[in-house]
């Protein structure tokens, strides 16, 4: 009976090593890209909702005082808002401009600084 040459011997080759190695990399160098996307996606998808709630509260504002707040402070002095939301990315804040004839979008702004 010939004992085969690897008997009782544990672990992995220098081969098989490699190959592991490989697929990981392989697999990181699709998944990164496709992280930074989707973080990029989420934050305008927040910058759209604080927009949205901000303008829905300046406009509740102007229909109880007839004008707009001067600032998001002065939201969430008055109530309409708990607290002024971060602008993605963490840097400035949002701005109320006082046309009442834009939308949304242009009316709250996110200044960054």
């Amino acid at each position: 009976m010939e004992r085969s040459r690897y008997h009782g011997e544990k672990g992995f080759t220098l081969i098989e090593m490699l190959i592991v190695l490989f697929i990981i990399g392989l697999i990181l160098a699709i998944a990164i890209p496709n992280l930074k996307v989707a973080g990029r996606k989420a934050q305008e998808k927040a910058d759209l909702a604080n927009r949205q709630i901000i303008a829905a509260q300046a406009d509740h504002y102007f229909l109880e005082y007839g004008e707009y707040p001067d600032s998001v402070k002065e939201l969430v002095k008055r109530g309409y808002l708990r607290s002024i939301p971060p602008c993605p990315g963490g840097r400035g804040g949002y701005v109320i401009h006082k046309e009442p004839n834009l939308s949304f979008e242009r009316r709250v702004t996110c200044d960054k600084k």
